[in-house]
């Protein structure tokens, strides 16, 4: 079954706490650029050293003319850390940077190795920052399959990166929260980019910055949802969590990296959570540059005990 949704999509917000966050020339340099080519909302910087930042804006890629030199990526760096490289070194060596209000900005370079372990990233050359959308209606079918099966069905959406499942999420919590007669729920966001000034969480449990794995455990023994949901399970720790979730009586909607669905049931990782019917749907979700709608295609899972 596959069905389309329309949308309509809002940065401001967020895009205005990112300006006030990076140099001041180069946030005057891209907003100038927005304004000058009428763009209305803008989804990713991604700056590369010696090289002119490109956009998505408008659900488009876009090259700009603002030139990229060495001094202004470690200015910019510096900058989305808040003047502290040591209170991001966690998320560092892992790629990314928290920078507030569900801004997430990736960070590569070179990589400084402890044995076999990442301890570091040195000479950055690349950052892309993703800004978080508020997505009018990206959850309305996610929403009424939940509603139609009283919130009690577990839900797993799929598709390649970029596609915009985190904003599925987004919108999905921010409904939830509205709804007259309340549900217990949880939000597991690792990396800061569910939550959002957007999203208004009077109702829901937010665990930011924890482990995934660690957060689901905690959520399931002391907030006792009756829902988590969590953005891309992709290690058996997470994994695992998921399954021990489940068993305890709580539903989950959980995203997850892939490209078709025979790719999703042929993954290890995934393997132990779809053979014992932890999830009711697999989702998939599919998107085209350039596009205002999202498509989504249902999948029943069930297995005979």
């Amino acid at each position: 079954m596959r069905l389309e949704i329309k949308y309509k999509e809002k940065t401001d917000e967020a895009l205005e706490y990112l300006i006030s966050r990076i140099p001041r020339e180069l946030g005057t340099s891209i907003m100038c650029f927005l304004n000058e080519n009428k763009y209305s909302f803008i989804n990713e910087i991604r700056m590369k050293k010696n090289s002119f930042i490109y956009l998505i804006a408008d659900s488009k890629n876009v090259k700009t003319d603002i030139f990229v030199s060495e001094a202004c990526i470690e200015s910019t760096f510096e900058a989305l850390c808040g003047g502290s490289i040591y209170a991001h070194y966690d998320t560092i060596k892992e790629g990314y940077i928290s920078v507030g209000q569900g801004i997430r900005a990736g960070v590569c370079g070179t990589a400084v190795m402890d044995g076999t372990l990442i301890s570091g990233i040195k000479d950055i050359s690349s950052i892309n920052i993703r800004i978080p959308q508020r997505i009018y209606g990206a959850s309305n079918y996610i929403f009424t399959l939940l509603e139609k099966n009283n919130f009690k069905s577990s839900l797993l959406l799929y598709s390649p990166p970029g596609v915009g499942k985190t904003s599925i999420l987004r919108d999905l919590v921010i409904r939830l929260n509205e709804l007259a007669t309340p549900i217990r729920f949880s939000v597991i966001d690792s990396r800061e980019e569910i939550i959002t000034p957007h999203s208004f969480c009077s109702n829901c449990d937010a665990f930011l910055s924890y482990p995934k794995g660690t957060a689901i455990e905690l959520a399931t023994k002391s907030m006792t949802p009756e829902l988590i949901i969590c953005d891309e399970i992709s290690t058996e720790a997470e994994a695992q969590a998921v399954f021990k979730a489940s068993h305890n009586g709580v539903k989950l909607i959980a995203t997850t990296h892939s490209s078709s669905y025979n790719e999703l049931i042929s993954k290890s990782i995934l393997e132990p959570l779809l053979s014992s019917n932890v999830f009711d749907f697999a989702i998939g979700v599919s998107r085209k540059y350039g596009e205002k709608s999202y498509k989504f295609t249902l999948n029943k899972l069930f297995n005979e005990a």
